[in-house]
């Protein structure tokens, strides 16, 4: 949890303020409204469908716990760190689902999911369709506003086709990195979250997400990387010059976005 200061401001909090901020549609909290969500699918669908939304939405719900704080606003921050700090509560059993929104969506797909959970194939294909669905049927149940419902909405369907090929293209460049190490002398290197911006057969473009406007390339790499690359995709490098080109030194993971 945050340093002490978050526990001098929690301690601020009257009673009356903690209510405002917990009372919300119904009283549900997060946790009750995925309960709700996954009971209504276990009606519907067949078991093992029912096992792989189980498993989305427990991945969800980790992340929620673990990350979606970092979304709150200084009350609400309060809040959080006084019930976690004294009654262990966690974020899904303190806060309703309006804190179900894009944000926490967008970040929970694009980011956990590619980089702490690295869930294979078939996991992320799920992933996209269990949190399509989720989506919409907040809305349906008036969960979430048109507002927050239209952002998720467009938000989930733009990353939905990429998670299945971004674990995919992470592993395609680290073996390529492993198979084509770079053993001439470089003049300089850069270690970056870049952003992909010109694609070409075996090149990358890349803009370091620090120095907006500034392009590197073209970065070396196989014609199989680049057919499976997309503009606008994030991925973390780090990557050497020589001569007039650029090489990969290190890798980490292809983000959607």
């Amino acid at each position: 949890m945050e340093d002490s200061g978050n526990r001098i401001r929690a301690a601020s909090l009257n009673a009356g303020e903690i209510g405002d901020i917990m009372q919300k549609k119904d009283e549900k909290t997060i946790a009750n409204v995925l309960e709700e969500f996954l009971a209504e699918q276990q009606v519907r669908l067949s078991p093992k469908t029912y096992s792989g939304y189980a498993e989305v939405i427990h991945f969800f719900e980790s992340y929620l716990n673990g990350y979606a704080h970092m979304f709150l606003d200084r009350k609400e921050d309060d809040l959080y760190d006084r019930l976690y700090d004294s009654e262990n509560k966690q974020f899904c059993e303190i806060f309703g689902p309006e804190h179900l929104g894009n944000a926490e969506i967008t970040d929970f797909l694009s980011d956990f999911m590619v980089k702490k959970i690295a869930g294979n194939k078939t996991l992320m294909e799920t992933t996209g369709r269990v949190m399509l669905r989720l989506v919409n049927w907040l809305h349906e149940k008036g969960y979430t506003s048109d507002e927050e419902f239209n952002q998720a909405f467009e938000s989930v369907k733009k990353l939905k086709p990429d998670l299945p090929l971004v674990g995919e293209a992470t592993d395609l460049i680290y073996d390529y990195v492993q198979k084509h190490p770079v053993e001439d002398h470089y003049t300089s290197d850069l270690d970056a979250y870049f952003s992909i911006e010109k694609i070409e057969p075996g090149k990358l473009w890349l803009e370091d997400y620090l120095r907006s406007g500034k392009i590197t390339g073209p970065v070396f790499v196989s014609e199989e990387i680049s057919s499976m690359c997309k503009v606008g995709w994030a991925v973390s490098l780090r990557i050497a010059k020589t001569g007039d080109v650029w090489k990969i030194l290190e890798t980490g993971y292809v983000y959607p976005r």
